[in-house]
C-alpha cells in the first residue's frame, strides 16, 4: 500500500490527538502521559461495547446515547460515564484470555474512569468515531496516541529504549514475514504467531490483517487462537486487548508478565511459534535478571560472565527459543546490536556443526523511523530462521524514507515518499526465486556475509566492488594492516593532525598541524604510516606521514595503517574512484556528518589490481606532489606572515 494512501490519515489523527493531549493536561488533570493514553483506551472500550451492542443499557440509559459527544458536553457530572465503564469492564464477552483457558477483565474490576471533566470527555469521544471501529481496517488509535502523547518518554521505564513501531514498518515486516513462512500452513498447536513484547498490539493487528488478506476465506475473528501477545506493562496489555477488540477479535490471548524472558506462561509456547514479529526494549546493561541472563547465554555464549546485558539480546535469544523448527522471527534492533559482536559470533562465525539460527535478511531503517516517538536511534529489522536458512542467499535492503518526517516537532508527509512497500515487494520477488537485485534490495551469498548490516548498502558501491573483483582486484588486507591505536598525551612539540588538516587529495596543512595543541589526547603515528579518517566517509581523508618525521599526533578519528608496498602507492589505490565509491556509504551514526567506519572495514575494501612498475612510478609521483604542495604552503605562510 502506498504511503500516500495511509500516512495523511494517520497525520490527521495525530493532530487531533495532539489537541486532546493538551486538553487532558490543562483541563483533565490526567498525568503522566501513560495515564492519558489509558484513559483514552477506556473510552475506546466503551465505544466498542456500544458498537457491538448499541442497546446495552447502563443505569436505564442506552450506552450509545451516553457516549454522544454533544450529550456529554452538557452533562453536569461525568458519573454516568464512570458507571458505564465499570459495567462494560466487567462484561464477560469483552474479557481477555489468559494462558490455561481463564479470563480476566481488561482492567481490574476496581479500576475507575479517571477523567473528571465533561468537556474533555466530549472532545475525546468526538475523536473516537474516526478510529474506524468495525471498518476494514481500523486505525491503531492507541498506538498513535502513544506516539503523540509520550514522544518516547515512558514513565517508570527504567531508562529502557521503548518505542512503538510505526505502521509503515509493521506493514512491511508482516509482508516479509509471511513471504518467509506461512504460519497457518501447518498442523501445529495454537497459537502460532505473536509478539512477546506486544505494547499496544500493532504487530498482532498486522499479523491478523496479513493472514486475512492472504486467506480470504478466513474471517479475522477466526484467528483469535492463532495470535498471542505478552508485555511487562499491564497497561499496555489492556490497550492491546482493547485494540484487538476494536479490530473485531474476542477474548484475545494477550497477557501481562513480570519478565517475558523467564515467565512460565510464555515457556508453554517454547518450540511452537512459527512467526514472531517484535520490537523489544533496548539499553546497554539494562537487563539484570540472573535467570534471564543464564537463559540468554544458552544462545549468546559470549555473555556467560555478564551480570547486566542489553535486553534486546535477551529477547533475540527468547524469540529463537520460542520458534518452532524452521520458524521465523522479525526483530527490530539498534544497529549496534544487530551487527554487534555477539550477534556476529552466533550468526556469522558459528562452527557450522549445528546451526541454531540463521540470517534470512536485513532491512536498514532510516534514523527518522522512530522520530515521532522521540528518538533518532539507527535501527534495522533482522529476520532470523530457527535452523539453517532455506537459500544460500541473504537479502539486504536499505530504506531511506518511511513516508513521514518530523517538521517543527510534528510528523509530516515525506515528499520523497515511502521506500518500504517497494522493498517488501522486491524481497517477496527475491524469495520467490528472483535472482536480480532490484531497487534498494540486493542478495548476497550468506557464506560470505561479514556484517549483519544493510545501512551501507549502496548500488554504486556494489557495482564498483564487482568491477574491481572482475578486473582482478583483491581486498586492501593484502597490502595494508591496521596498527593498534593508543591514545596518549605528550609534551613534545610535534605536529597534531586533525581531520580538518587533511584535504581530499591527501595534502596536510602542516603549518596548522604544527601549531595545533588540543587538550584531548591523540594517537601516535610514525613516519611511513598511512592514516585514514574513520569519520564521515562521504568526505574521504587519508594521507601518508612523511618518513622524515619520526612521530606525529593525530586525532582519534583516524585509523593507522602500515603498507607492505610503497605507502604513497597505497594512498593512490585508496584514492581510486571505484574505491572511493565503496567507502562513501560506509559507517554508522545518526547523521551523515558523524558516521564512522570500523577500522577493519578499510581492509575489506577491494583495491584495484596493479603491477610492480606502477607501484614505483606512482609512489614517486604521489610523494613528490605532496612534498611540493607542503613546501608551497609553507612558503606562502612565511610570505603572508613576514
Amino acid at each position: 500500500m502506498e504511503a500516500t494512501e495511509t500516512v495523511p490519515d494517520q497525520i490527521q489523527l495525530a493532530d487531533r490527538l495532539n489537541n486532546l493531549h493538551h486538553l487532558l493536561y490543562t483541563r483533565g488533570g490526567i498525568r503522566p502521559s501513560n495515564a492519558a493514553v489509558e484513559e483514552l483506551s477506556k473510552l475506546l472500550l466503551l465505544n466498542i461495547a456500544a458498537h457491538r451492542d448499541p442497546h446495552t443499557s447502563v443505569g436505564g440509559k442506552c450506552l450509545a446515547d451516553l457516549l454522544d459527544p454533544d450529550a456529554v458536553r452538557v452533562m453536569a457530572d461525568p458519573q454516568p460515564l464512570k458507571d458505564a465503564f465499570a459495567v462494560v469492564n466487567a462484561l464477560p464477552e469483552l474479557s481477555g484470555q489468559v494462558p490455561g483457558g481463564g479470563t480476566q477483565s481488561i482492567w481490574p474490576r476496581d479500576e475507575p474512569l479517571r477523567i473528571s471533566r465533561c468537556d474533555v470527555l466530549a472532545e475525546a469521544l468526538a475523536i473516537l468515531p474516526h478510529t474506524g471501529i468495525g471498518a476494514e481496517p481500523p486505525h491503531d488509535i492507541l498506538g498513535t496516541a502513544f506516539d503523540v502523547f509520550l514522544r518516547g518518554r515512558y514513565e517508570h521505564a527504567g531508562g529502557l529504549g521503548t518505542y512503538l513501531t510505526p505502521d509503515s514498518v509493521v506493514k512491511a515486516m508482516v509482508q516479509v514475514g509471511f513471504d518467509l513462512i506461512d504460519p497457518l500452513d501447518a498442523e501445529m498447536p495454537w497459537p502460532v504467531m505473536g509478539d512477546p513484547c506486544c505494547g499496544s498490539g500493532r504487530f498482532l493487528i498486522g499479523l491478523i490483517e496479513e493472514a486475512v488478506s492472504r486467506n480470504p476465506d478466513i474471517h479475522r475473528a477466526q484467528l483469535r487462537q492463532a495470535i498471542v501477545g505478552a508485555d511487562q506493562s499491564a497497561a499496555s496489555v489492556a490497550m492491546a486487548r482493547v485494540n484487538l477488540l476494536a479490530y473485531g477479535m474476542s477474548s484475545p490471548e494477550v497477557f501481562a508478565v513480570e519478565d517475558s524472558i523467564t515467565e512460565a506462561p510464555i515457556d508453554s509456547l517454547r518450540g511452537k511459534m512459527r512467526l514472531i514479529l517484535t520490537n523489544p526494549p533496548f539499553g546497554e546493561g539494562k537487563y539484570d535478571s540472573p535467570s534471564g541472563i543464564t537463559r540468554t547465554t544458552n544462545f549468546f555464549r559470549g555473555l556467560h560472565s555478564k551480570q547486566r546485558i542489553d535486553p534486546s539480546l535477551a529477547f533475540v535469544a527468547r524469540c529463537v527459543d520460542l520458534l518452532a523448527p524452521n520458524g521465523v522471527a522479525g526483530i527490530i534492533l539498534p544497529d549496534g546490536v544487530a551487527d554487534g559482536p555477539h550477534m556476529r559470533e552466533v550468526l556469522l562465525e558459528a562452527d557450522g556443526l549445528f546451526v541454531e539460527a540463521s540470517v534470512e535478511g536485513v532491512i536498514s531503517l532510516p534514523s527518522a523511523t522512530f522520530a515521532p516517538a522521540g528518538t533518532t536511534a539507527k535501527t534495522s529489522v533482522l529476520f532470523l530462521r530457527k535452523g539453517a536458512r532455506q537459500s544460500n542467499q541473504v537479502f539486504l535492503a536499505r530504506a531511506d524514507h518511511v513516508g513521514y518526517i518530523m517538521k517543527k516537532g510534528a510528523i509530516a508527509v515525506d515528499p520523497k515518499g515511502n521506500d518500504l512497500p517497494n522493498i517488501a515487494d522486491n524481497i517477496g520477488q527475491f524469495l520467490e526465486g528472483g535472482s536480480e537485485n532490484k531497487g534498494k534490495v540486493v542478495s548476497v551469498d550468506g557464506a560470505t556475509l561479514k556484517r549483519i548490516d544493510a545501512a551501507t548498502l549502496d548500488p554504486e558501491a556494489l557495482i564498483a566492488e564487482q568491477q574491481l573483483k572482475e578486473a582482478g582486484g583483491e581486498p586492501f588486507a593484502k597490502v595494508l594492516f591496521s596498527k593498534k591505536r593508543h591514545r596518549t598525551s605528550t609534551q613534545e612539540l610535534i605536529p597534531f593532525i586533525s581531520v580538518l588538516h587533511v584535504d581530499e587529495l591527501g595534502n596536510v596543512d602542516w603549518v596548522k598541524a604544527s601549531r595545533y595543541r588540543p587538550t584531548t589526547p591523540g594517537l601516535i603515528a610514525r613516519g611511513g604510516q598511512i592514516i585514514v579518517s574513520l569519520l564521515n566517509p562521504a568526505k574521504f581523508r587519508a594521507t601518508v606521514i612523511p618518513k622524515d618525521l619520526d612521530r606525529v599526533h593525530c586525532s582519534a578519528e583516524f585509523g593507522i595503517y602500515e603498507s607492505t608496498i610503497d605507502p604513497y602507492a597505497t594512498l593512490a589505490l585508496l584514492q581510486h574512484p571505484l574505491v572511493r565509491a565503496q567507502i562513501a556509504p560506509l559507517g554508522r551514526g545518526t547523521s551523515s556528518s558523524r558516521r564512522r567506519i570500523d577500522a577493519n572495514g578499510v581492509l575489506d575494501l577491494i583495491a584495484p589490481p596493479y603491477q610492480e612498475d606502477w607501484v614505483d612510478k606512482t609512489g614517486r609521483v604521489v610523494r613528490d606532489s605532496l612534498e611540493v604542495v607542503a613546501e608551497a604552503k609553507s612558503r606562502l605562510s612565511v610570505a603572508y606572515n613576514s
